[in-house]
């Protein structure tokens, strides 16, 4: 068999009658296994829903009112707690402020994403 032959096996109708074609585009898929939204009242639950919070808050998907609030609330318990270290010299006012500086770090997160989001969309 020639090459020409062996394309054809392929394509063998090239005479198409371009007012028959039809595309046909199926419809949405969804998902198989769709996530569910985790129990609150349940210990598991509620660390899943924490971290969803909390990852969605570091992603910037949050409206600016949330974000603004986070940082009044967490900011200003993190401030409390970097005088409350300036002023004693105890190691576990260093333990708390590391733990204070949690969501801070991920507010800090959340608010660069947000402004990077905020940038794409007003480039296009």
């Amino acid at each position: 068999m020639n090459e020409k032959d062996e394309f054809n096996q392929f394509f063998p109708d090239e005479s198409l009658d371009k007012d028959k074609l039809s595309v046909e585009i199926p419809a949405e898929q969804n998902p198989l296994y769709p996530e569910r939204i985790p129990s609150g009242y349940e210990p598991m639950g509620e660390i899943q829903l924490r971290g969803r919070v909390f990852k969605g808050l570091a992603e910037g998907r949050i409206p600016w009112w949330v974000l603004i609030t986070g940082w009044l609330l967490f900011g200003g318990f993190a401030l409390l707690m970097v005088y409350a270290v300036a002023t004693s010299s105890s190691f576990m006012t260093w333990l708390t402020l590391a733990i204070a500086a949690i969501p801070v770090f991920i507010l800090w997160k959340g608010t660069r994403a947000k402004l990077a989001f905020n940038r794409r969309r007003r480039n296009r």
